[in-house]
């Protein structure tokens, strides 16, 4: 075969490759809309299940490489940026608890605390209880390792970055972190979506019933609300760097209404309803030690923000000058110490307002049962209690729990997978555009249910949260005994001890999530090959998968029918139609391979 004749060769087989890899990826995301919901319901793990996710994500990866494979003139060029800070750090202790209680009570809190209180009773108060001591013990840690760093002169993002400084950006530590931590805050940037569009446009018409603008009233406010959030996304998401101060200053105004809307909104429960003769009644079941330990992991969605104020360490003063009106005294804290009080306050605050709201709801004799199937349970209550009035400051406070919880969620899973490019982990050219895959990410996974969202931030972020806490042992030496050996090892210990009981909630979700961390690494090394290698390996991968599926017989009930405009197959047709287009990629992954291998062997022959 002539050089001309192969040329042509190679390029219609890309053409054509280009054409399969949109159809994979296309299946793949019909595939994923469609079935991730009745994925989060199914009891009990099979291998159906397991070659359902491992088609989808297979269809999807691969699909995009065949894509790639068309312009021949595409390369990859890790080009590692500068991070840019703020010139004039001007955040102090204040903002920075802002920040941290912000990204803490988020609308998690609305539908966990209430439905949990009345199920688990006394149960959900201790594993509130135990939840807030194991952020203190990390939010200790944390404070410990950065002081390290900065003492030492270096510049530490904390969280994931932690492990990449203690162990290199190549440990499989450093990239589960990283990718967990990705997953978790896109899972809870989709959960805010499914309940804001439930307040948005199921229970504010019903709420509501004003008439203006030519009785279009609720309509106006409806849409007024959804500007204002588009609104405050633009701003943080496209000018954070421009409006860094004034975001800080409104996102400290907005915590201090909703924690004292939530503070108020307690103590008016424990007024005309309070009855601690119902304290007494709530008995602990025969298994409620395991409830305890299961519970405790669940409830940790509530508490993990704190970590997010290392994410704007950048911008803090490196000191300041407090003085407490009590004593008239003036106190000078450094940056590594505004760093540490403003996450223990985070926590202190976060828990304290969880806490005693969780105990409200518990005593307030409110029927269990109309809490648990209303859609966001604490407007219920507040309706039942208090009336529109009440009702009126609980939207307030959950828009506003939105506005500090999607927002940072969706910028901190954006700079995750941004910065797995510029560690040289990912291309740097598709993390430049991280914000995109991160928001049809979140897309994605919206179509997953409120439930298994919840279960797969929890685990994730428990994974994430407690190899970071174990790299503080990596400095034992230097910080001590009690700082390098014991909070280090105890929490990390305790943090990914809570993350297997979550097991014992979604046995799915565990599965979901390993499957994407194994997929994540897979792609990680798959990126690293020659061209050569990747086609090779790609479609030979792919070959296997369809020969394990189709071997064992597994059984297609997790895939469901597609019915778009253009094409409608029932569950078994959409399933085959996954397993041919993957025969086809793993053909022409190998032929491509093949023939770009016997043109190098070419030239030397």
């Amino acid at each position: 075969m002539n050089k001309r004749t192969l040329a042509k060769f190679v390029v219609s087989l890309r053409a054509i490759s280009t054409i399969i890899g949109v159809i994979m990826v296309l299946v793949g995301i019909v595939l994923s809309l469609g079935s991730l919901n009745s994925i989060s319901q199914i009891s009990h793990l099979d291998i159906g299940t397991v070659s359902y996710f491992m088609v989808v994500i297979s269809l999807i990866f691969f699909g995009l490489l065949l894509i790639l494979s068309y312009p021949t003139t595409y390369r990859v060029k890790f080009v590692k940026p500068s991070i840019r800070s703020h010139e004039n750090p001007s955040y102090g202790l204040w903002i920075m608890i802002g920040l941290g209680v912000g990204s803490t009570l988020g609308s998690p809190l609305f539908l966990l605390i209430p439905e949990n209180a009345v199920q688990y009773g006394v149960i959900s108060i201790l594993s509130l209880t135990i939840a807030s001591l194991i952020s203190f013990g990390m939010a200790k840690v944390y404070s410990d390792v950065y002081a390290y760093h900065a003492g030492r002169g270096k510049d530490i993002v904390g969280g994931p970055a932690f492990i990449r400084e203690a162990y290199g950006r190549t440990s499989l530590r450093y990239f589960v972190s990283r990718t967990s931590m990705w997953v978790a805050n896109s899972s809870l940037s989709a959960y805010c979506m499914i309940i804001f569009y439930d307040l948005l446009y199921e229970i504010l018409p019903r709420t509501i019933s004003v008439t203006f603008f030519y009785g279009y009233g609720e309509q106006v406010i409806v849409y007024s609300i959804l500007a204002m959030i588009i609104l405050w996304f633009i701003i943080n998401a496209f000018f954070e760097e421009r409006f860094l101060i004034i975001i800080g200053k409104i996102q400290l105004f907005f915590v201090i209404v909703m924690a004292s809307i939530l503070i108020a909104e307690s103590f008016f429960i424990f007024g005309p309803h309070l009855d601690f003769a119902r304290f007494y009644k709530i008995p602990f079941g025969s298994n409620w030690i395991f409830d305890l330990l299961i519970n405790t992991g669940y409830l940790y969605i509530l508490f993990f923000g704190f970590q997010e104020i290392m994410a704007f360490q950048r911008e803090v003063k490196q000191e300041i000058t407090m003085t407490f009106p009590i004593i008239r005294k003036k106190f000078n804290a450094q940056k590594s110490t505004i760093l540490k009080v403003s996450m223990f306050l985070t926590v202190l605050i976060s828990s304290s307002i969880n806490i005693l709201y969780s105990i409200s709801v518990m005593l307030s004799g409110v029927a269990t049962g109309t809490i648990q199937s209303a859609t966001i349970p604490a407007l219920y209550i507040a309706q039942t209690l208090q009336g529109d009035a009440g009702a009126f400051f609980i939207i307030v406070a959950f828009l506003i729990a939105t506005l500090t919880t999607f927002t940072p969620a969706f910028l901190a899973a954006s700079r995750h997978l941004k910065v797995l490019g510029e560690d040289k982990i990912f291309p740097y050219s598709v993390s430049k555009v991280s914000w995109v895959f991160t928001l049809v990410f979140i897309v994605v996974l919206a179509s997953a249910g409120e439930n298994f969202l919840l279960s797969i931030t929890d685990f994730m972020v428990l994974i994430s949260l407690g190899l970071i806490v174990s790299s503080g042992f990596h400095y034992r030496k230097e910080l001590g005994r009690l700082n390098g050996y014991f909070f280090p090892i105890f929490t990390s210990g305790v943090t990914l001890f809570f993350a297997m009981m979550t097991y014992f909630i979604d046995p799915i979700v565990v599965l979901f999530s390993i499957i994407v961390l194994v997929f994540s690494y897979l792609i990680h090394d798959l990126i690293s090959m020659e061209r050569i290698s990747l086609r090779i390996f790609s479609g030979m991968f792919e070959i296997i998968l369809l020969v394990i599926i189709s071997v064992f017989m597994i059984s297609y009930r997790v895939f469901i029918p597609i019915n778009t405009s253009f094409i409608s197959l029932g569950a078994t047709g959409a399933a085959n139609l996954a397993l041919v287009l993957l025969l086809a990629a793993g053909i022409a992954n190998i032929t491509d391979g093949m023939a770009e291998l016997y043109a190098i062997r070419s030239r030397y022959h």
